[in-house]
C-alpha cells in the first residue's frame, strides 16, 4: 500500500483549521492603501473593539478624516479616544515609511492626561553607556537620530474627544520603502490567534522556525505576516513565563489557605484579570487586624517602591503603635498604580478591618491614590509625605537653600497667617513665583504644611518613610528570592522582627523605670506609670519646656467652673497662647492644638496644671493609644476565631497593664503597699 508523501503544511492546516476560524474572524484589522501618500479613510473611523472598521459610520462624536497624507491636514482631526488617535497615527506612519511610538504625556492638576505626543521612533538620542566598565553585552545598533517628526493630541474641554493640535512631519532620516515596513517595530505584533496556533504546534513538537514558516504561508508571505521570527519566539517565551507565574500564584494561594488553618483570623482576597491571571492581592493576619483596632486611626502608604516581583509593586499599609514603632496592618501586591487598583485595595482593606475607616492618611502624593482616597474614605484627612516633598523641591528648583527653606516652612508649627507670610517671603526671595511646581504646591498647602494640618491627629507621622524598614527587607529579599511565596515569607520575617521589637518595648515599659528629671515628682511619676517609655520621653520633653512660659493674664468667665489663661514665652512676649480650663470636666484646651495633633499634653497645658497644683494627669489629657494599656481594650476577635496563642498574648497584655496601674496606686503609701503585697501573696 502506497502512502502519500508527508505534507507538513497540509498537516498543520488540518490541525489548526478550526482554531484559526475561531480566532482570526474576531481579530480587528486595519487596511491601508498600498501606495504611500494615498491614505484616505473615506468615511471610516477607528474602532477600539472587535467591530469591522469598514462598516463603521461617522457619528456626531467621531468626525470623518480625509486627506491626512499632508502634514498640515493632520491638525484638527478628531478622535473618540486617545487610543484611536494612536492607531490612526501608527497607520499613518506605516504608510509613510517610518515607525511611531508614544512620547511624553502632560497631566492637568487633577492627574488626568491632557496632551499626548506621538513621535517618530527615531526621536531623541540614545543614552550613552559606552563607558560602562563591566558591560557584558555587545552594543546594539543606534536607531535614534533626533528626529522631530511628531503629532500632539489634546483632550477637548469635555474630554470626550481628542484633537490633533500640532503636527510636524519633517524627518531627518531616510524613510523606509513599502518592502521594508514589515520590519518596523510599531508595525510588528503577534496576534492572539497566531500565538494560540503557534502554542498548539509547539505542544506537538513542531519547532519555532517551522511554525513561523507555516504562519507565513497562511498569511500569504513574509510581508503580510506582521511579525518576525524573533517576535514569535519572544511571544512564546512570554507565554512560558506566564505559566511559571501562574504556578507561583497557585502555590501562594495554597500557602495562604494553609495559614487560615493555623490562624483562622487570617484575611486574604485577590482579583483576577480577564484571562484569569492574578491581578491584585491583599492579606493581613489576625495580629495585624487586632493592632488596627487599637492603632488604625492613622495609616501610611508608600506607592513609590519599585523593586518588585514580576513587575508588580509591593505596597505595605503601615501605622504606628503605642511605642511609636512602625507596624504593618496589611500587605498588597497590585497589578498597576491606577485609581481603580487603589480603590480595590482600600475597599478590601476596610473589609478586612471590619469597615473601620482611618481618620488620617499619609501618602507619597501619587495622584491615582489621592483620587482613590477621595472615593473610598472621603472623610479621612490626607497628608503628603514630607520626605518626598523635600526631594521634589530639590529636583524641581535645584537650589539646596530653597529646599532647606521649604522644609522649614513645611514643618513649622506656625499659624496659617504666619505660614502665608513666610511662604510669600520664600517664593519672592528665590524668585520662583512663576514656577509651575511652586504654584501647584502653594495651591495644595493644606495637604503638606503643618500650619494647615495642626488640629488633625496624625500620630506624629509626617512621611511614608515608616515604610522604608519594610522596603529595605523587601529589597534584600528580592535580590535572592524568585517566587511570590519566597517574598511573602520574607515579608513575614520582617513583620516578625517588628513584633519582637514591640515585645521588647513592652518589657522595658513594664520592668524598667524612666529617669525623672524635673522637680514635679508626682506629675512626672504618674506619667511614667501610664505612658510607654517612648511616649513618656515625648511627654518629659514638653514638661521640661513648660518652665519657659508664664501666665500673662487670667480671665475669669461668668461661670466659676471655666477659666481662661494667656501664656507668653520667655523672651518672646509677642507669641501668645490661650488656654481654657473647665474645672468640672478637667478639660484643658490650648490654642496651639498640639494635643489634638500629636495626642500628648503640650507644654502650655502642663504649665497650667503646675499652677493649679495638679499631681496627676487628668484623664482628658491621656490618649489610651500612647499608654501601656493601649491594647487592653482590643476586641477578643471571637467572631474571627483568632488563634489561642494570639488571645493569650492579648489577655497577658491587658492584665499586665492593669496590674501596672494598680502597683502605681498601691505604692503611694506604706499602708497601701503592704496591703497590696499581702493580697498578691495570698
Amino acid at each position: 500500500m502506497l502512502y502519500p508523501p508527508f505534507n507538513y503544511h497540509y498537516q498543520c492546516h488540518i490541525l489548526l483549521k478550526a482554531a484559526r476560524q475561531k480566532h482570526v474572524q474576531n481579530e480587528p484589522s486595519f487596511t491601508y492603501p498600498s501606495t504611500p501618500g494615498a491614505l484616505n479613510l473615506h468615511n471610516k473611523i477607528f474602532a477600539m473593539d472587535n467591530t469591522d472598521v469598514d462598516n463603521v459610520k461617522p457619528t456626531e462624536d467621531c468626525h470623518e478624516v480625509h486627506n491626512v497624507d499632508e502634514s498640515d491636514r493632520l491638525v484638527g482631526q478628531l478622535f473618540c479616544s486617545r487610543d484611536q488617535a494612536w492607531h490612526f497615527y501608527n497607520g499613518f506612519a506605516r504608510e509613510h515609511g517610518f515607525s511611531a511610538r508614544k512620547g511624553t504625556t502632560r497631566l492637568d492638576v487633577e492627574g488626568n492626561v491632557k496632551t499626548q505626543e506621538f513621535c517618530c521612533s527615531k526621536e531623541g538620542f540614545r543614552v550613552s553607556k559606552v563607558n560602562t566598565v563591566d558591560r557584558q553585552r555587545a552594543h546594539t545598533p543606534v536607531t535614534r537620530t533626533g528626529c522631530k517628526a511628531r503629532v500632539i493630541v489634546t483632550a477637548t474641554n469635555t474630554n470626550d474627544q481628542w484633537v490633533i493640535s500640532k503636527s510636524d512631519q519633517k524627518h531627518n532620516h531616510a524613510l523606509c520603502t513599502s518592502a521594508m515596513t514589515p520590519f518596523m517595530r510599531s508595525n510588528r505584533a503577534v496576534s492572539k490567534a497566531d500565538i494560540d496556533e503557534a502554542t498548539t504546534l509547539k505542544e506537538v513538537g513542531v519547532g519555532t522556525s517551522q511554525v513561523m514558516n507555516y504562519l507565513t504561508q497562511q498569511a500569504g508571505g513574509y510581508h503580510n505576516v506582521g511579525f518576525t521570527h524573533k517576535d514569535l519566539y519572544n511571544a512564546l517565551q512570554r507565554g512560558k513565563a506566564k505559566e511559571i507565574v501562574d504556578g507561583d500564584v497557585n502555590a501562594l494561594i495554597a500557602y495562604f489557605d494553609y495559614k487560615k488553618h493555623d490562624d483562622p483570623g487570617f484575611f486574604m482576597t485577590y482579583s483576577v484579570d480577564e484571562s484569569g491571571a492574578l491581578y491584585n492581592l491583599i492579606w493581613s493576619d489576625s495580629t495585624s487586624r487586632s493592632d488596627y483596632t487599637c492603632f488604625g486611626d492613622v495609616i501610611a502608604f508608600d506607592t513609590t517602591y519599585k523593586d518588585n516581583l514580576y513587575g508588580r509593586p509591593i505596597m505595605p499599609i503601615v501605622g504606628v503603635n503605642h511605642h511609636h514603632n512602625t507596624i504593618v496592618f496589611a500587605t498588597v501586591i497590585i497589578a498597576d498604580e491606577t485609581s481603580q487598583s487603589f480603590e480595590w485595595v482600600l475597599q478590601n482593606f476596610l473589609e478586612a478591618m471590619m469597615n473601620k475607616s482611618p481618620i488620617s492618611v499619609v501618602t507619597d502624593g501619587d495622584r491615582a491614590m489621592q483620587r482613590a482616597i477621595k472615593s473610598v474614605i472621603p472623610y479621612a484627612k490626607h497628608r503628603l509625605c514630607s520626605w518626598h516633598l523635600s526631594r521634589n523641591a530639590q529636583a524641581n528648583i535645584g537650589d539646596p537653600k530653597f529646599t532647606a527653606a521649604f522644609s522649614k516652612c513645611m514643618a513649622s508649627w506656625w499659624t496659617t497667617k504666619e505660614f502665608d507670610i513666610q511662604w510669600r517671603s520664600i517664593v519672592s526671595e528665590f524668585n520662583v513665583q512663576k514656577h509651575p511646581w511652586v504654584i501647584e504646591k502653594g495651591n495644595t498647602r493644606h495637604l503638606w504644611a503643618q500650619a494647615y494640618l495642626t488640629g488633625h491627629f496624625f500620630a506624629n507621622i509626617r512621611s511614608t518613610q515608616r515604610c522604608e524598614s519594610m522596603n529595605a527587607s523587601l529589597a534584600i529579599a528580592l535580590k535572592h528570592k524568585k517566587t511570590y511565596l519566597d517574598v511573602v515569607r520574607a515579608i513575614e520575617d520582617g513583620i516578625s522582627r517588628m513584633r519582637m521589637n514591640e515585645l521588647k518595648a513592652d518589657y522595658l515599659s513594664s520592668h524598667t523605670k524612666p529617669f525623672q528629671i524635673t522637680k514635679l515628682v508626682d506629675l512626672e511619676s504618674h506619667a511614667a506609670a501610664i505612658f510607654t517609655r517612648e511616649s513618656f520621653r515625648v511627654f518629659q520633653d514638653e514638661l521640661i519646656r513648660e518652665t519657659l512660659y508664664r501666665i500673662e493674664a487670667e480671665i475669669k468667665s461668668l461661670s466659676d467652673e471655666c477659666q481662661h489663661y494667656i501664656l507668653s514665652k520667655y523672651a518672646e512676649k509677642n507669641r501668645k497662647f490661650e488656654i481654657s480650663f473647665d474645672s468640672r470636666t478637667k478639660t484643658l484646651i490650648c490654642s496651639c492644638k498640639k494635643f489634638k495633633t500629636v495626642g500628648l499634653p503640650c507644654r502650655h497645658q502642663l504649665h497650667i496644671l503646675k499652677q493649679l497644683d495638679y499631681t496627676y494627669l487628668p484623664g482628658t489629657l491621656i490618649q489610651s493609644r500612647w499608654t501601656n494599656d493601649a491594647k487592653a481594650s482590643a476586641p477578643s476577635y471571637v467572631d474571627l476565631n483568632v488563634s489561642p496563642e494570639v488571645m493569650q498574648m492579648a489577655r497577658f497584655a491587658a492584665l499586665r497593664s492593669t496590674s501596672s496601674r494598680l502597683c502605681y496606686i498601691a505604692s503611694k503609701t506604706d499602708e497601701s503597699f503592704k496591703t497590696a503585697r499581702d493580697e498578691m501573696k495570698n
